[in-house]
């Protein structure tokens, strides 16, 4: 791997940086994922909605619904990196 002896993996500054490192890569890439995923989902109503615009109204409502489930997933994984580098 990199080139520092066992002892320095031992230190205490080399495991607290790889928990924010940890940390920082888990919250992250919830976002991504979540951001990707509500992105598809408003294209996919636009579309949905161009094709039958008398079912604008229904589909809204299932938008919002699926994209604030879809949004709680960072916000779960925000909490629990939080609660990873607070509490462990």
């Amino acid at each position: 791997m990199l080139l520092l002896p066992a002892s320095a993996w031992a230190s205490p500054e080399i495991g607290a940086g790889l928990k924010f490192l940890g940390v920082a890569l888990g919250a992250g890439i919830a976002g991504m994922g979540a951001a990707i995923g509500i992105g598809l989902l408003a294209s996919k109503l636009i579309e949905s909605i161009a094709r039958q615009p008398e079912l604008e109204t229904k589909l809204l409502g299932r938008f919002f619904l699926t994209a604030g489930l879809t949004d709680a997933v960072p916000i779960i994984a925000i909490a629990v990196a939080l609660l990873v580098l607070f509490v462990f």
